[in-house]
């Protein structure tokens, strides 16, 4: 009992000073807003057939009117994901955060899960992804939009990785069920290559919306693209019957800017006056 009570004093003593030296990470909180124009480094990486990445219209968003659809069809091998990637050491990754709601999904604690893709022993491999279940760590409410503060959950490891202080042991979709600050301990060297949210193979019928995922301090907002105005045309009245021909009269316009309906309504105002 001496000796385990030792290891892992050993253990947070060189898992604090780890994190004091820092990381590559910037500590600095912000906001980002992600559209369908301007993905800022997201990506559906490893989206499948039946899967679908999609920006929604969503009036009871967060923040905004928008949010990212997931969606799966009724087939076991589809798959939804949407993931940003990164780099840095794990023990640097303190604040992490999304809120998620439910549309539909084939169980009734289905939602979309948080995810963190690292090296679990850095520059060695060991790659694994860190799944953050809402149901591990909640209840689900169909229709209703839920913050889940996902470092003060439970992950489950997607592979089994030894580390230089511990292992993490493979689950499909629940326990073995590790607290960050558990897996930092096991693997201080790891380092996180992505971070993102996903519906998994064998979760078909799902259709979940995310916003506001947080990593590190840093929040992205998902919105639609603000709509195109329409350009309101100069005034552009016509010089002669030939500038209304050849599709000419789809660029001018009566003095009082109104548009003409077709190539005869434009000549007819050369021809006439009206």
């Amino acid at each position: 009992m001496v000796r385990g009570k030792a290891l892992f004093f050993g253990m947070t003593v060189v898992l604090a000073c780890l994190m004091a030296l820092g990381g590559r990470f910037a500590s600095a909180a912000g906001a980002v807003v992600v559209t369908p124009s301007n993905p800022g480094g997201w990506n559906m990486a490893d989206t499948r057939p039946g899967g679908a990445v999609n920006f929604v219209a969503d009036s009871i968003a967060p923040s905004g009117a928008g949010a990212l659809q997931l969606t799966t069809d009724a087939t076991t091998t589809s798959k939804a994901q949407y993931i940003h990637d990164a780099s840095g050491s794990l023990v640097d990754v303190s604040d992490l955060s999304y809120y998620a709601k439910q549309n539909a999904a084939n169980i009734p604690e289905g939602d979309a899960s948080y995810q963190l893709l690292i090296n679990a022993n850095g520059p060695a491999g060991g790659f694994t992804t860190l799944v953050y279940e809402p149901y591990w760590n909640g209840t689900v409410l169909a229709g209703a939009w839920l913050s889940w503060d996902v470092d003060a959950g439970q992950f489950w490891s997607s592979r089994s990785v030894t580390c230089s202080n511990g292992a993490l042991v493979g689950g499909a979709g629940g326990p073995p069920l590790y607290t960050l600050d558990q897996v930092k301990m096991a693997c201080p060297e790891a380092e996180v290559l992505g971070f993102g949210v996903n519906v998994g193979s064998n979760n078909p019928s799902y259709d979940v919306e995310v916003d506001q995922v947080n990593f590190n301090g840093t929040v992205y907002d998902f919105e639609l693209d603000a709509p195109t105005p329409t350009p309101t045309p100069s005034v552009r009245p016509p010089e002669s019957k030939d500038a209304c021909k050849d599709g000419g009269w789809q660029g001018l316009t009566r003095d009082d800017g109104s548009l003409f309906k077709n190539q005869g309504d434009c000549i007819q105002l050369v021809n006439t006056g009206k």
